[in-house]
């Protein structure tokens, strides 16, 4: 049983004579300050539990009305979820299921680090059914969200009542695992206080007026003045602490019932305040760089470490180093997924607080996938990604930074280019024959097919891949590189894949592409279609906007499908999509899904048969997205083209993050 059966009747005891205090005084708060309190099934100790619940909500009811209660039998994940959203505070007290145990031997992240809910609603107190940090990281917390875990096991580095008492490093190890999910719903603290009464951080939130750390260092919530601190292994940039009652362990010599993880420095201002902000488009001029890996989970030095577990949300810190500086509005990046446990997909985006609708990559089991994307960056210079997969499984994410934008006037803005195909090998465009694999070559870009001799920073484009005689990638960078650290396209042997890219253009007017093959001896075909290029100094600007589908042909938004190969369909652009009159191009996300035979998908402002270039190339039964960034017309549309044999079709989504004017 994972309770805590004498340090519940302690907690009764203390919270019986707490409530006898009169709560600070009211303060000026504010109104939407969100509290969610839930009760799990906890069997015969569940009405006790009710009662405490009970209890915090009277003093919370000093400062906001805006208060849910979910209490078991009722207390089910989806009702949990559903109220969860958007809190600023939650609170849970019953069972706790932690890691490491002595029941399994490893982490069960379905079940472990979470919530001890009813399996199903009006049923009794009995039918207990755990929901891990798999499940936790899907909340979608308010920013700054304090969570309170109060009367469970593990949570707070204890073992179960009778066990006795855990090594400092097991401690740890629960505290760290606790958290995590909560963490990464959308959490910026997560207490967990095993035997003590909770008003005291109730009020010290919303009258404390000082860092989340100072509050929970004092007296009014039995700070005993043995605080351990170190970096949490679970969650980069929080900090982890327990506070042991070591004077006074409970009587089978278990002292470890307070902890937090945290952003020490979080105010409790910030707690109460905090709303999940609305997007604010900003606008700004482009600074390319040379490919630079800002993220590798797989723990190549690069971002945080660890596989990432399905349905829940990350974030990664971009603005603020050597390559991206702070202030940064948005990146031109490589994401590349490896190691996948099963099929899924990714969803970038400058903030997530749930589930999204819309996806970035997606990809099968076994395949290296990536794709070239736009991204906005959060006020903290942050990216969140979201993993979309059954819960349980994982994935490693690789992001390569390949520029930036920021929110002036002094950097390089963008020329519409009608797409134009610079590099063909099969036919001799650009360079002649296959690439062999480890042989970098030099393309050239500056004064080909109309572009200006000179003052070229960067380009845009779509790199495909073709038939590789084996698994490998291509890089492309400004300079011509053997042996590149970054990737911008992974591939299988075999077949046609294209990746869009923005990339910097070396100070002579080329860029350097190579082929790395698994092993000595491969080739490949490649090709390059150039749809614009940055200049210093003049063109548009680009405009971040909140990711948007303005497409769905499954739907149908903006064409009804199934999409018919062998022939040019339009969709109006401007006004769509927050999308202004008078925009020259888009960034956007596309993607081909239910498509009947192989082929490939043409964007572009208009498309005629035979057009020679593509953005996105694929098999059957293979969901694929590619980043786009792509001129519109005179009139503000672009036109699609199926290139299938006669009698094919494919369903279209295109996703819009910004616009350059």
């Amino acid at each position: 049983m994972r309770k805590l059966v004498l340090a519940l009747a302690i907690a009764v005891l203390v919270s019986a004579s707490a409530t006898t205090v009169a709560p600070s005084p009211a303060v000026a708060s504010s109104p939407q300050t969100k509290v969610v309190i839930v009760v799990g099934a906890t069997q015969s100790v569940t009405s006790s539990y009710r009662s405490e619940a009970d209890a915090a909500a009277a003093v919370f009811a000093n400062y906001t009305t805006n208060i849910t209660k979910i209490y078991s039998p009722n207390a089910t994940w989806a009702a949990v979820k559903a109220a969860a959203y958007g809190a600023n505070i939650l609170v849970y007290l019953g069972h706790g299921s932690g890691f490491p145990n002595p029941y399994v031997g490893y982490l069960q992240p379905n079940g472990d680090n979470g919530m001890g809910l009813n399996a199903s609603a009006a049923g009794t107190d009995n039918n207990t059914q755990y929901y891990g940090e798999n499940y936790m990281s899907t909340l979608g917390l308010a920013p700054n969200a304090v969570v309170i875990l109060n009367h469970l096991c593990y949570a707070s580095g204890d073992n179960e009542w009778g066990a006795g008492l855990p090594s400092l490093a097991t401690a740890q190890t629960r505290v760290d695992g606790y958290a995590s999910g909560f963490l990464r719903g959308g959490a910026k603290a997560v207490i967990a206080d095993g035997v003590g009464d909770i008003s005291g951080y109730i009020n010290g939130l919303f009258t404390g007026h000082t860092t989340i750390d100072a509050l929970w260092k004092s007296p009014s919530v039995y700070y005993h003045g043995n605080a351990m601190a170190w970096a949490s292994t679970r969650s980069p940039t929080f900090t982890s602490q327990i506070d042991p009652d070591i004077a006074h362990p409970q009587s089978d010599g278990d002292y470890y019932y307070r902890s937090m993880v945290s952003i020490p420095t979080l105010k409790t201002d910030d707690v109460i305040s905090g709303v999940i902000p609305p997007f604010v488009s900003q606008t700004g001029t482009y600074y390319p760089i040379d490919p630079a890996r800002m993220v590798d989970t797989r723990g190549n030095g690069v971002g945080p470490v660890g596989a990432l577990s399905a349905m829940g949300r990350y974030t990664f810190t971009i603005a603020g180093n050597s390559h991206v500086p702070s202030g940064a509005i948005a990146i031109t990046a490589n994401v590349t997924v490896t190691q996948q446990t099963a099929l899924g997909w990714f969803f970038l985006s400058p903030n997530i607080w749930s589930s999204p609708g819309s996806s970035t990559i997606n990809f099968p089991v076994g395949d290296d996938r990536a794709n070239g994307v736009t991204v906005p960056l959060s006020p903290d210079g942050t990216v969140d990604a979201w993993y979309g997969a059954a819960i349980g499984n994982t994935s490693h994410l690789i992001i390569d930074v390949t520029g930036y934008y920021m929110a002036n006037t002094s950097g390089d803005g963008y020329v519409q280019f009608a797409p134009t195909r610079f590099l063909d090998t099969r036919n001799g465009t650009g360079l002649p024959g296959k690439f062999q694999a480890g042989v970098a070559r030099p393309l050239k870009i500056a004064g080909v097919n109309g572009l200006p001799s000179s003052g070229i920073t960067a380009i845009v484009g779509n790199l495909t891949i073709v038939s590789p005689s084996q698994q490998g990638y291509l890089f492309v960078g400004p300079t011509a590189n053997s042996a590149p650290a970054e990737s911008t396209l992974n591939s299988p042997a075999g077949d046609i894949r294209a990746n869009n890219l923005t990339v910097k253009v070396n100070s002579d007017g080329t860029v350097g592409i190579v082929y790395i093959g698994a092993y000595t001896g491969g080739t490949t075909d490649v090709l390059l279609d150039i749809t614009g290029y940055y200049l210093h100094g003049t063109g548009a600007q680009f405009h971040t906007l909140s990711p948007t589908r303005i497409l769905d042909s499954r739907t149908p938004t903006g064409i009804a499908g199934p999409i018919a190969a062998q022939s040019a369909k339009t969709l109006p652009v401007w006004t769509v999509g927050n999308v202004p009159t008078g925009a020259l191009a888009i960034s956007a996300n596309l993607t081909v899904t239910q498509q009947n035979m192989l082929g490939y998908i043409a964007v572009g402002p208009s498309i005629v048969p035979g057009s020679p270039f593509s953005n996105l190339n694929y098999p059957v039964a293979d969901d694929r997205a590619n980043g786009i960034i792509v001129p519109l017309s005179g009139t503000g549309s672009i036109q699609f083209w199926v290139g299938q044999e006669p009698g094919g079709s494919a369903q279209l989504i295109l996703d819009v993050n910004g616009y350059f004017l």
